[in-house]
């Protein structure tokens, strides 16, 4: 039995155990990572990934992660069933299932690749005029308005308009990272393995909001329904004390479903990764 924890205050305290022909790990999903009723989609991610991590091994920077939201997990135990699904010279298929409460909550596919030398090159420049960091507070958290797992991020609004504001769609920006520690609890929270890193930033991609909700003047329940995530850089790498600049756009949205894409970037603006959700909203 190895002991996994991603970063203190996630749920991940538990124990991942060999199976056939894969790796089991045993989590609880604890109230504070709640959205509502329902885990936040970010910690969903997080712990597939770390249970896939167990399964390929350390060798493969992880590429993509396609995840398909099934049913809601609540507070409880939560079981992640992670398999080898192809291993090739420089490309393995992972998957991974989440169960909770007895079902099938949420499937994963991960992509894991060797680089190789190419002239095929492309870079994803971070946009231009973005406030610097320095420059920007803290957005509180507020227990009675907010998500519960809100708490355990710092975010900087850096532009676009706020969630039920009652304004137009437009690109949101903001800067992001987990707090070094959750705000009612003493451990260090930044994760000190490389499976823990790239968990970490697995939760990070799927922190913002839909812009589109900022047409709505009133909360309105919301999900995630389907998620890809591109690295376009080993999500291992880098201290996780360092902020991540996000940028999100809804690219269309009708008959109470959205398409949307975040874009992610270093602080020093070294393209991170691309994220596409299908979301459902409720209002």
């Amino acid at each position: 039995m190895t002991p996994f924890r991603a970063f203190a205050h996630a749920p991940i305290t538990a124990t991942a155990s060999p199976a056939e022909p894969g790796v089991v790990l045993d989590a609880a999903m604890t109230d504070d990572w709640l959205q509502g009723r329902v885990a936040f989609g970010g910690i969903q991610g997080a712990l597939a990934a770390l249970a896939m991590r167990a399964a390929v091994g350390p060798e493969l920077p992880m590429r993509a992660l396609q995840f398909t939201f099934v049913s809601a997990i609540q507070a409880g135990p939560v079981q992640a069933e992670a398999s080898v699904l192809r291993q090739g010279r420089a490309i393995t298929h992972a998957q991974c299932r989440l169960i909770s409460a007895g079902r099938v909550a949420a499937l994963a596919v991960g992509l894991y690749g060797a680089g190789r030398q190419t002239l095929a090159e492309h870079d994803m420049p971070a946009p231009a005029g973005i406030k610097p960091i320095e420059a920007l507070h803290d957005a509180p958290w507020l227990p009675d308005r907010m998500p519960g797992f809100l708490k355990h991020w710092q975010m900087r609004w850096a532009g676009g308009a706020l969630p039920f504001s009652g304004q137009p769609a437009r690109p949101a920006t903001v800067w992001a990272r987990l707090r070094e520690q959750p705000l009612d609890a003493d451990a260090p929270a930044w994760p000190t393995d490389a499976a823990g890193r790239e968990a970490c930033r697995v939760a990070l991609a799927d922190l913002p909001a839909s812009p589109v909700l900022s047409r709505l003047t009133r909360p309105a329940p919301g999900a995630s329904l389907t998620w890809l995530l591109e690295w376009l850089a080993d999500p291992r790498e880098g201290d996780p004390a360092d902020w991540t600049l996000l940028q999100t756009e809804t690219r269309h949205a009708a008959q109470g479903y959205t398409s949307q894409t975040a874009r992610l970037w270093t602080a020093q603006g070294r393209p991170l990764g691309v994220s596409h959700q299908t979301t459902a909203v409720f209002g």
